[in-house]
């Protein structure tokens, strides 16, 4: 609008003007060499603004000529960039389909073609990677490091080649500068908290997991689990050390951050029992139970109490497990103290109550309960015959508790950081693993189930002979049965 109103304007003012001259015409001689020139003043106007036209028509086709050398040098090296780029995004792609000729090729044409390294040399470097010419790409990935734009793209190329040899010191040295270069990359938070547990480097850990948790990095329950890890693993190394005070301040902050991460609420109640702080460290072990029942915390809780035999265990189990006796843990300790102690009534209520829930699937029968219920057959009436057949469920019974790597499905006893078969850090969950159903035994005649004495007689296998239950010492838990029983 405002254009067309300045327009408008521009007209006015020049009819304005053209009316002006119209109505004063004027009269101009002009006499120069023996020549007179009689004109108006409006002609002469006219013919001074046609001879300004003239020149600046010509002065633009002047400019033209001279700058087309300059056009047609610009207009090539365009057309050397567009195919330049174009050989750079085909490089890309023969990279994503895995065509190292194709990746190598394009990327020399590239080079050609642009003339700067550093658009190339990342393709160059992954071609050779793909063609397996390890030397190649890290020559490739070193020269990146001369150049600040390219350093990061340079390291993390670097770090890569060095986990693709299974290299962790060098990879551990690429990544520690990456990071000062990206604090606030998450890919590599997590790449170098793994190196450094990886090579139990825990103090260091524990500062980029703080900045990384900072930065927001990981994910809130993820960082409060990797604190409490680190927190015990800081307070065991402090502790072996004989720094016992520090011991107890990083046991206190990793129960802090992560209250139902067992092994440290186990170290950080028999720190507190070794500092005379018995009541903490029975409402340490109590709060912990409560969020996590676990064995390992009824064995830091007897030092608390403290219980000297069998009843006074009893009575610290049933303390302990008030806030949740109906939890499958909480029966099976109580069940296991009363056991110890002779209270066979209080043994019998807590094992019928696991055996009814695993009827309605609630909770598999597991076997430490089929144990469990066959010494307290013999010991309360001396059934030998109802022992053996509990202890021939053991076969069939769901695996006891453990703990079981979530990556690979290992076991192990006692908690660790590591998995001993694949090595990742803080992978153990407390969980069942998994183990091969048994199919009962039946009559291909009749398809009803064979009595177990029918087996015995049939069989008389010495594999499939009882144990002697006297030999078993009260309170024998799952990682006893596992050796002694059969099947399992």
């Amino acid at each position: 609008m405002m254009r067309a109103i300045w327009y408008l304007c521009i007209v006015a003012a020049g009819v304005i003007a053209a009316v002006w001259l119209a109505n004063n015409p004027g009269h101009m001689r002009l006499q120069w060499q023996g020549y007179v020139v009689e004109t108006s003043v409006a002609l002469l106007i006219a013919a001074f603004a046609l001879v300004a036209v003239i020149a600046a028509v010509l002065y633009r086709i002047w400019v033209a000529l001279r700058g087309v050398p300059a056009y047609i040098g610009r207009a090539r090296k365009e057309g050397r960039r567009r195919r330049g780029y174009v050989a750079l995004t085909r490089g890309m792609v023969a990279v994503a389909a895995g065509d190292a000729a194709e990746a190598r090729a394009q990327g020399e044409r590239a080079d050609g073609l642009l003339g700067d390294p550093s658009l190339t040399m990342l393709l160059s470097a992954q071609a050779a990677q793909l063609n397996g010419d390890d030397r190649a790409a890290e020559k490739f990935f070193q020269a990146m490091l001369e150049r600040p734009e390219m350093e990061f793209l340079g390291l993390r190329g670097l770090l890569s080649q060095a986990a693709h040899r299974e290299d962790p010191i060098d990879a551990l040295v690429w990544a520690r500068r990456a990071y000062q270069l990206q604090p606030k990359s998450e890919w590599l938070a997590a790449t170098l908290f793994d190196l450094l547990t990886g090579q139990s480097l825990w103090a260091e850990a524990e500062t980029v997991l703080a900045s990384a948790i900072r930065n927001k990095l990981f994910a809130p329950v993820v960082a409060r689990r990797r604190r409490a890890v680190l927190g015990h693993l800081l307070s065991l190394q402090a502790e072996a050390s004989g720094d016992n005070s520090r011991a107890l301040k990083k046991a206190k902050k990793a129960f802090e951050a992560a209250p139902d991460f067992v092994p440290g609420a186990v170290h950080y109640g028999h720190l507190l029992v070794a500092a005379n702080k018995r009541r903490k460290a029975r409402t340490v072990i109590e709060q912990s139970w409560l969020l996590q029942p676990h064995g390992d915390l009824a064995a830091a809780y007897w030092p608390a109490v403290p219980a000297q035999d069998a009843l006074d265990r009893m009575k610290a189990a049933q303390k302990l497990t008030q806030a949740n006796t109906d939890h499958f843990e909480s029966r099976l300790l109580l069940a296991g103290q009363a056991l110890e102690a002779g209270l066979w009534g209080d043994a019998r209520r807590n094992l019928q109550h696991l055996t009814e829930a695993s009827e309605h699937s609630s909770e598999p029968l597991t076997v430490t309960v089929c144990t469990l219920m066959a010494q307290l057959e013999e010991q309360e009436s001396g059934d030998l015959a109802a022992a053996r057949q509990w202890l021939f469920r053991v076969g069939g019974a769901a695996a006891d508790l453990k703990w079981v790597c979530r990556d690979c499905g290992n076991t192990a006893r006692p908690w660790t950081p590591h998995c001993g078969k694949c090595q990742t850090f803080d992978s153990f969950d407390w969980s069942r693993p998994l183990n091969i159903p048994v199919i009962p035994l039946t009559s291909q005649a009749s398809q009803t189930p064979v009595t177990l004495e029918a087996v015995i007689d049939e069989t008389a296998s010495p594999e499939l002979a009882a144990p002697d239950l006297a030999a078993l010492p009260p309170g024998t838990g799952s990682q006893d049965i596992d050796e002694k029983s059969p099947g399992a």
